[in-house]
């Protein structure tokens, strides 16, 4: 059976039939008004293709436009929906969407994508893939098939559904992603993230669209301070002057020794350069929820990144765990398992190869909401692309500073959400930076 998304949108004007959805349009020229009649029934229906036939016959119509009906069908398949009942359905999620039903013998084995995955939607169940321009809607019936695609299944105990699968690009006899070698290195949760962060391969809004404007107030721009006492940090002046830029850019490497440890102005030197909060402003109509000025550039000025210190030696501050307030410039200290801080800094250590014994931990967390609230698709995507310029403004910083910086790759968010008594799944680690004093040899 076939149909139309239940979005598409088609007219009829000067002879051209045109189907317009929420990631292009497709036209076609030369058919009859009767033609064009029953093309504009078919969204959100499902037919068979004889069925239609027998209609335009009905109405009037010739055997040779039945002859043209079937032809520009064939001409549409990208934007039709395709179904096998009870089992599938699958409809087209991408401006380059082709569907052809595969030649299979019945002793091939078709198995699925290992890129494939199901998931729950408000329609039901959904098979997807980063490698699909396709989303097949599952029945419960189709479930056991799913499951043994796993392992492989004849084409002969399924023909009609395997073949709409493999046409959908959601399994195979022979799948591409086996052989090739760019498909071979990308893993799954990589891949995935990549295809739906970005536009092209798949039909879910992206960017700021502001969904939960109706729904939820917008987090503030700064979050409430946590209890703790305080420490004041040191100001410098701004208007010292500095190395040059070139001089700082070339100079700048990643050092995991430190001749000297770092001490409580330079700690609070270089959170003032690189993260406090210049300035906060109200909403607006174009921008509905708090906004914040800081050395570093930040998404739609949300800035939901905040920082976290595990400090084992620093000169002038007591070793523990600290929250900084970006916008009083101090720490606030937190109370943390001894065990926790000491995890914190191994973890860390760990990441460099055991190559660095940190003095200064700084984790970066993000409130995602402040990103989820205004963009979708995209929000996650958004707050590791502000790490990496935090990251950057770290390292320029210190360098120009002659401390020792380095940035890590990998943290365990679990341990840090414990460890700063932070609900994951609300605001959790998404980098890691280690500062110390004058580099080591």
């Amino acid at each position: 059976m076939i149909g139309l998304r239940a979005d598409a949108v088609v007219t009829w004007h000067d002879g051209v039939l045109t189907i317009a959805h929420g990631f292009g349009a497709q036209a076609a020229r030369g058919l009859t008004p009767r033609i064009a009649a029953l093309l504009g029934e078919l969204p959100g229906a499902l037919v068979h293709e004889d069925d239609l036939a027998e209609r335009l016959l009905a109405r009037g119509g010739s055997s040779e436009e039945v002859a043209l009906l079937y032809l520009v069908l064939d001409r549409l398949h990208q934007v039709l929906v395709h179904t096998v009942e009870p089992l599938v359905r699958v409809t087209p999620i991408a401006r380059d969407a082709t569907f052809r039903l595969p030649k299979l013998a019945p002793d091939d084995t078709v198995r699925l994508s290992r890129f494939a995955l199901v998931r729950r939607s408000d329609d039901g169940l959904i098979l997807e893939s980063p490698l699909s321009r396709h989303r097949v809607t599952l029945t419960e019936e189709a479930m056991p098939l799913i499951a043994a695609l796993a392992r492989g299944v004849l084409v002969k105990e399924a023909p009609e559904a395997l073949a709409h699968l493999v046409a959908a690009g959601l399994a195979g006899d022979d799948l591409v992603e086996d052989e090739h070698p760019a498909l071979r290195a990308w893993e799954f949760h990589d891949l995935l993230f990549h295809s739906r962060s970005r536009v092209g391969r798949h039909d879910q809004p992206v960017g700021a669209t502001f969904r939960f404007r109706d729904e939820t107030p917008p987090e503030p721009a700064l979050k409430p301070l946590p209890e703790g006492p305080v420490t004041a940090l040191f100001r410098p002046s701004l208007d010292e002057p500095s190395p040059a830029f070139t001089t700082v850019l070339e100079g700048r490497r990643s050092v995991r020794s430190y001749a000297s440890a770092l001490t409580a102005d330079q700690l609070g030197e270089l959170l003032y350069r690189t993260a406090r909060v210049r300035a906060v402003f109200a909403p607006t109509e174009g921008a509905p929820y708090e906004t914040s000025s800081r050395p570093y550039p930040g998404g739609g000025a949300c800035h939901e990144l905040e920082l976290y210190l595990t400090v084992r030696e620093c000169e002038g501050l007591a070793g523990g765990v600290y929250y900084y307030d970006p916008l009083g410039h101090r720490l606030v200290g937190l109370e943390a398992r001894a065990e926790d801080q000491r995890a914190m800094l191994a973890v860390a250590s760990m990441s460099t190869g055991y190559t660095a014994q940190p003095d200064v931990l700084i984790t970066v967390t993000s409130r995602f909401q402040r990103m989820s609230w205004k963009y979708a698709g995209l929000a996650y995507a958004a707050s590791l692309k502000n790490v990496g310029v935090l990251y950057q403004t770290f390292y320029l910083v210190a360098t120009a500073m002659g401390l020792s910086p380095c940035g890590l790759g990998a943290g365990d968010a679990e341990l840090a959400a414990r460890t700063f008594g932070l609900d994951w799944a609300t605001e959790s680690s998404v980098g890691e930076f280690l500062i110390g004093g004058t580099p080591g040899l």
